[in-house]
């Protein structure tokens, strides 16, 4: 079964410089808030793109006061084969700081590094506000979503921004080349609708577990679609009346685009609109125990979806995700650990949250930093 079997940290955060075993299946870091419970599931998501689950600096993230780089060595075990994974990261000469992977000792191709990196999926306790934030908070965790199951979203969603940078520092300008515009305005409106109909075709696979597998068990169903005008007329159209419509509004807006600085119309103005089919209510209007509920299921809705149809077993991070124990939460942990057989590490401050799991889980207490079995 694919897992991670062991995490090395050094010089991260405050974790003592240790090795951490852990089970195939379920493991759970007890401690008091600020012992870095967090820290240790947060090695494991800087696996995935981008900064992981606290989002913070590559160079913010190295024990206090060391201005040593952090590293983190990991056994993926993938197919009964041993993965050796580093990560960590590097200045550039601009003064930024860029994640480093080698795979086996190596660096590889972005390309290749999904044949040995699981997929990583996670819960923080912020996400129960998901519904609360902007917008821009739900396109990301859509994103997610989406690179779960499509890799090549990530790279059409940075160069479609890169154009969308260099589109507003032409317009800018007073006397600009009007065919060098259009030409870029076409590239965003082509990387648009294929990120649109990527978004979508994701949503669409959700959907379909939510209205057969999952109905068959004892978790609550969801409906998501995404929201706008513009969203709506890419996924109904023919992509020829879409690109139209994209260009008129490119054009439309440019001087309304070269004040306010930005672009008035494209995906990523998108939103998603989630029902939650038990009351038949928008997540927006739940309780704020439906909508921690509501989240949870889309994560292990994604998780059945990544196993039935791609036949990846991604690692799951749960952060503090039993402070509210209830049947839902109950529910979800053991379906991820004995119907999926999924390596799940989670964090909690009392080992009496999760006694339904005791026969089931490697248990870890954490204090200061340092890692003992419980």
């Amino acid at each position: 079964m694919d897992h991670i079997s062991f995490i090395y940290p050094t010089n991260f955060r405050n974790l003592d410089d240790q090795e951490i075993n852990l089970d195939s299946l379920a493991n759970i870091f007890i401690g008091l808030n600020g012992a870095g419970k967090t820290n240790i599931i947060e090695t494991v998501s800087l696996l995935s793109p981008g900064k992981g689950l606290k989002k913070q600096s590559f160079n913010k993230i190295s024990k206090f006061n060391s201005d040593k780089p952090w590293i983190i060595l990991l056994k993926y075990i993938k197919n009964n084969s041993s993965i050796d994974i580093a990560v960590t990261y590097e200045n550039n000469t601009k003064g930024s700081s860029l994640k480093k992977i080698l795979i086996n000792g190596e660096k590889q191709k972005k390309l290749l590094e999904s044949d040995y990196i699981p997929t990583v999926i996670w819960f923080t306790p912020d996400m129960e506000r998901l519904f609360m934030s902007p917008s821009s908070i739900r396109r990301d965790f859509l994103d997610r979503i989406v690179f779960s199951f499509d890799q090549n979203i990530l790279s059409k969603i940075r160069s479609y921004k890169k154009l969308l940078k260099e589109r507003y520092n032409i317009i800018q300008l007073n006397d600009y080349d009007l065919n060098w515009v259009k030409k870029i305005e076409e590239n965003i409106a082509t990387l648009g609708i294929e990120i649109i109909k990527k978004r979508g075709k994701s949503i669409e696979i959700l959907n379909k577990m939510f209205s057969t597998d999952l109905l068959k068990i004892n978790i609550n169903s969801c409906s998501i679609k995404l929201s706008g005008d513009f969203d709506q007329l890419v996924l109904k159209n023919k992509p020829e009346v879409s690109m139209e419509k994209f260009l008129c509004e490119l054009e439309n807006f440019r001087q309304e685009d070269k004040i306010k600085g930005s672009c008035k119309v494209g995906p990523h103005k998108s939103d998603i609109e989630i029902t939650y089919l038990k009351n038949n209510t928008s997540a927006t209007f739940c309780s704020t125990g439906q909508q921690k509920e509501i989240v949870l299921n889309i994560l292990l809705c994604q998780v059945y979806c990544l196993v039935k149809f791609f036949n990846k077993k991604p690692i799951v991070l749960l952060d503090e995700v039993c402070s509210h124990l209830d049947d839902n939460t109950r529910s979800i942990l053991l379906h991820l650990i004995e119907k999926l057989k999924t390596q799940v590490l989670m964090t909690g401050t009392d080992k009496k949250l999760f006694t339904f799991l005791s026969k089931k889980a490697k248990f870890f207490h954490v204090k200061n930093g340092i890692i003992n079995l419980k």
